[in-house]
């Protein structure tokens, strides 16, 4: 039987902080870590150096390998031999690495995408890494993105069912204002088109704008 993903979660966090890795759940595990009514498919986790993905290959149950010949990418796994995949996506450089564990998929990965670093943008930006919160699973610390920055990644992506499911579980009292606003700003840069729903218009106008 495999492991909820909140145990893996926990597993790993604490492996990662002994590692005194620098790394950001985001993704829906962090929405979930948030409190919000959903299932991740996986765990993804965003790491703040490159060499940071290795050095986890070096604590998180890594094969031996190698695995032999991989048909498709996505069946690919680190191994011992190949811990990281790099790769340029978009004019990004990658460094990604994945796990099974207790039948859950944890994805690690350093994005560099300098035409981006002045936004407020979750995964990609150097900038979220000042926002982090940190959110408690299992006695673990674990450094998760924004919730605000995470609605302006649904709203980009046009993901609206979990949006409307996030907002319904969210306390609209605790919303950051301020960086609600600039996370949809940013987005806006990439998408300036970009269409905000009445939801989340509403969380903009009614949200606390902290300083803290």
């Amino acid at each position: 039987m495999s492991a909820s993903w909140v145990e893996v979660l926990a597993w790993v966090a604490e492996r990662l902080n002994g590692e005194r890795i620098e790394w950001m759940l985001v993704g829906s595990a962090a929405t979930a870590l948030h409190g919000v009514g959903v299932v991740p498919g996986d765990i993804d986790i965003a790491v703040r150096d490159a060499v940071d993905v290795e050095r986890a290959a070096a604590v998180l149950p890594t094969p031996e390998g190698p695995l032999g010949e991989v048909d498709d990418p996505a069946d690919w796994v680190s191994t011992a031999v190949e811990p990281v995949l790099r790769f340029e996506h978009a004019g990004e450089r990658w460094t990604f690495g994945k796990w099974m564990i207790g039948g859950v998929k944890v994805e690690l990965a350093h994005i560099d995408a300098p035409d981006v670093a002045g936004l407020m943008l979750e995964t990609r930006s150097p900038l979220v890494w000042l926002e982090r919160e940190a959110v408690d699973c299992r006695g673990q610390r674990v450094p998760t993105v924004p919730i605000e920055v995470q609605l302006a990644t649904m709203v980009a992506r046009q993901q609206d069912a979990r949006l409307q499911a996030t907002i319904a579980d969210l306390d609209s009292a605790a919303v950051n204002g301020t960086l609600l606003r600039r996370a949809i700003s940013d987005r806006r840069v990439e998408a300036p088109a970009l269409k905000v729903p009445e939801s989340v218009r509403r969380l903009l106008d009614g949200g606390r704008a902290r300083t803290d």
